[in-house]
């Protein structure tokens, strides 16, 4: 199939009217849904059989949750994986092993792009200057000093006697 035969699929898809539509649904419905005939069933058949949909429906809630929680999982190690790709780039922590510098794009940053794609990731909190690459070594409470305002005190006259 080529790009044009496809876009005359989407196309035609596009032209169809709101009752075709409804009707594809209703035939793929009635092909994926099959009729449950309750009237033959006594009632130790149809409490089995609320059992087994019971049992079929938690089955499917369950890995519902669980494809989620793993796809959150997912989204943050790609998050992760992209912050460390990038710091290895900037320079790394130094060790043993050599690791070459990329210039940095003039462009827009690659993790700001990503962090678009994933906006539920909280954003890279900076602990030093990008331009000295160097670790802050200070601690917590050091740096959040710095942010604090220093107020003159106002200190009383001194009378010379």
């Amino acid at each position: 199939m080529t790009q044009y035969e496809s876009s005359q699929e989407k196309a035609a898809e596009m032209a169809k009217t709101k009752e075709q539509l409804e009707e594809e649904k209703r035939v793929a419905l009635s092909q994926r849904i099959v009729p449950l005939d309750l009237s033959s069933m006594d009632t130790e058949a149809l409490i089995a059989k609320a059992k087994e949909l019971h049992d079929k429906l938690y089955k499917l809630e369950s890995d519902k949750y669980d494809l989620d929680d793993r796809y959150k999982r997912q989204q943050y190690d790609m998050m992760e994986l992209a912050e460390r790709a990038r710091q290895m780039n900037k320079g790394g922590r130094g060790g043993s092993t050599t690791v070459k510098i990329q210039e940095e794009p003039t462009g827009p940053c690659p993790f700001d792009r990503l962090a678009e794609k994933f906006p539920n990731v909280p954003p890279k909190v900076a602990v030093c200057s990008k331009y000295d690459r160097q670790t802050d070594t200070r601690g917590f409470a050091e740096r959040r000093n710095m942010f604090k305002e220093d107020k003159p005190q106002s200190q009383p006259a001194k009378e010379d006697a």
